[in-house]
């Protein structure tokens, strides 16, 4: 598969902060790919280098094999899409998503099919005349989207474009999202702190931290076995087994990580606890368990029926892991 974005030592710096730091990074064409990670971290820099609203201290940007590093915003084969829909008040719905091509001096016929198009695409055909006002935050962020497409970029870069939305209009635009991406089959590039966004709708993801990328894989490989402390604490939840405590489990003798779900309770041989807290969550529920003479709270995540709903603070219960389960973090400590 071609190479859709390169960056080579993309440095970025603000007075004496460093937002990016020498960054090497390869995005592929088709690809949905998302820049994941906390505020602060260089994902947003790196979006905007590509995009051309940041000029990078130094490295180079490529595009389709093309250095595009000095060149203006419009004459990159790219587009954005914002957290801020910024929609035109005053203009119709296929009147904002027709505005670039009337900018382009696209002929009236041949925009006008081409928006028609574009919200076909997004789920929005029958409200080409409706106002920005009269729409939901689901429908102006899918006239945000239509808008962006609709001058067929060969990549649509998005700024956490979902994170103004409730819960259940958010999932539902990530739906949404992945099925767009694959029907137009252009590259994707994500930016966004929603790890559930990022392992829900990605081929691959970056993990930012301090203007670096911590860890470069798919959602499982990112999810199942993360390169370092902050990628485990940061993507989903993880106990941080300490050497001494790892040894109990029967695990290496180093630092460890482990996912709730991959928790067991109850295996007689298993190493003996007493329950903290229960937190009932629906379908689920998390058991915090201290463990005793290890100084250590572990958590573990269960379904909450049968037995399982029973468990309640001051049971006392046995916990354990299967060393397959298990993430070892030995090199990250040693370094």
């Amino acid at each position: 598969m071609p190479t859709a974005i390169r960056l080579r030592g993309l440095h970025k710096r603000f007075g004496e902060t460093v937002a990016v730091a020498d960054l090497d990074l390869d995005i592929e064409a088709g690809e949905f790919f998302s820049m994941l990670g906390p505020s602060g971290s260089g994902k947003t820099t790196v979006l905007r280098a590509i995009a051309g609203f940041e000029q990078p201290t130094s490295g180079t940007v490529e595009l389709f094999g093309k250095d595009v590093t000095s060149l203006p915003p419009f004459e990159r084969p790219v587009n954005t899409v914002f957290q801020d829909y910024a929609l035109f008040p005053h203009m119709s719905v296929i009147a904002n998503v027709e505005y670039g091509l009337r900018v382009a001096g696209t002929p009236r016929n041949a925009r006008r099919a081409r928006a028609e198009e574009a919200l076909a695409a997004v789920q929005l055909a029958g409200l080409e005349d409706r106002q920005p006002h009269e729409l939901s935050g689901g429908q102006r962020q899918r006239v945000a989207l239509a808008r962006a497409i609709v001058l067929r970029p060969d990549a649509l870069l998005l700024d956490e474009p979902l994170g103004a939305l409730d819960l259940k209009l958010r999932e539902q635009m990530q739906v949404e999202l992945k099925q767009l991406q694959r029907s137009l089959g252009i590259t994707f590039v994500f930016v966004t702190h929603d790890q559930d966004e990022a392992l829900t709708l990605s081929d691959r993801v970056a993990v930012f931290d301090a203007g670096r990328v911590v860890q470069l894989g798919t959602p499982r490989e990112v999810y199942d076995r993360p390169a370092n402390s902050f990628v485990a604490s940061f993507v989903g939840s993880s106990t941080l087994l300490e050497p001494p405590v790892a040894k109990a489990f029967g695990l290496a003798d180093h630092l460890m990580a482990v996912r709730p779900e991959r928790v067991s309770l109850g295996a007689p041989d298993g190493v003996p606890g007493t329950i903290a807290e229960v937190i009932y969550t629906g379908p689920e529920h998390r058991i915090v368990i201290d463990l005793d003479g290890l100084d250590t709270r572990i958590t573990a995540l269960e379904p909450n029926i049968g037995a399982n709903a029973e468990r309640t603070r001051g049971d006392r219960v046995t916990v354990s892991i299967d060393p397959a389960d298990a993430t070892s973090l030995e090199a990250t400590a040693s370094s």
